[in-house]
């Protein structure tokens, strides 16, 4: 019998094919295909929350097109820069000169790093650019910084020439009220969540990925005498929609079947790997397959799906933190 390492190993590297995934995932796809046949860069803003996929989403593409190594040079089709939490200039800088290959990413100044980037980028025939975690540009909390940032990221898309797709969660949206021309650049929007498919409710859509991703389960899933209808209420409620929540879940549940040697994967094996795998406090009223669960979203104070919010920048003519 397949061991419970393998089984988890193999199930983690199960892609996760939702509407509005596979819709950024083609979304991206004509911005190359397009700048590949015409030389049109356009750009793209993907908005998600935690845990939507929106990492999976750049590493999948830089997978399908990756870096060749050829006699004379590097050949990088995709770049994939995810900003660092210390988002000055500097900082994003010298991320993407390591993902570039740069020897020494950290020499010299911030003029001569980016025009060292910029000379990189093109020498490697980057043809897409995906800047990955931008809600950390937005929480530096300052706006000259973010304005400055903005400037920077707007430089080097025009010296690039090449479609850029900027990703992060919904807060960064405010960052482009910053910068009048970033925001033109990133006009076009995609949003990361599931119950945009028009036929398919969010629920549904969850109960859809989970069962998809149990096809490949030695053990089977059963709703029991829930019914497939509740079990997808009770698979959004553990997961707030988010489809790493979902994987976390069912891998829980998959190690927990397969030690105790259960015959299927039912609602009390979900309940007790919805509290060791995505909330320890997750138990009775507070477990959504819980029989007492209230069928309400976690997300009030200290529970998992918390909404935290980001304290609100002062106007350009405020004083400086």
């Amino acid at each position: 019998m397949e061991s419970v390492h393998s089984v988890l190993e193999r199930f983690n590297d199960d892609l996760l094919q939702f509407p509005a995934y596979v819709a950024a995932f083609n979304d991206i796809d004509g911005l190359l295909r397009l700048h590949r046949e015409t030389g049109i860069a356009q750009h793209l803003l993907i908005l998600g929350e935690s845990g939507t996929g929106k990492t999976t989403l750049c590493l999948d593409f830089v997978t399908r097109h990756p870096r060749v190594v050829l006699a004379e040079r590097d050949v990088v089709p995709v770049l994939h820069v995810p900003i660092p939490p210390v988002a000055t200039i500097a900082a994003v800088t010298e991320a993407m000169l390591t993902r570039l290959g740069d020897p020494c990413p950290t020499a010299g100044t911030v003029s001569s790093k980016t025009a060292r980037a910029i000379k990189l980028a093109r020498a490697v025939s980057v043809e897409l650019l995906l800047i990955d975690e931008a809600q950390h540009i937005q929480d530096r909390g300052k706006l000259p910084t973010q304005y400055l940032v903005g400037d920077w990221l707007k430089t080097v898309m025009d010296e690039i020439a090449v479609p850029t797709v900027l990703l992060g969660l919904p807060r960064v949206a405010k960052l482009l009220q910053v910068n009048e021309q970033v925001r033109r650049r990133f006009s076009r929007r995609r949003y990361l969540q599931m119950g945009q498919h028009g036929e398919t409710s969010i629920e549904g859509e969850c109960l859809q990925l989970f069962l998809s991703l149990g096809e490949n389960f030695p053990i089977p899933l059963s709703c029991g005498s829930l019914g497939w209808k509740e079990m997808a209420q009770r698979v959004y409620y553990a997961s707030d929609g988010r489809v790493a929540y979902i994987k976390k879940l069912l891998s829980g549940a998959i190690r927990i079947a397969m030690e105790q040697q259960l015959s299927h994967v039912g609602a009390d094996t979900l309940e007790a790997a919805f509290t060791q795998e995505v909330w320890w406090e997750g138990i009775d009223q507070l477990n959504p397959f819980n029989e007492r669960f209230q069928f309400r979203r976690l997300n009030r104070a200290s529970e998992p799906f918390e909404q935290v919010l980001v304290a609100p920048t002062a106007g350009r003519g405020g004083r400086r933190a």
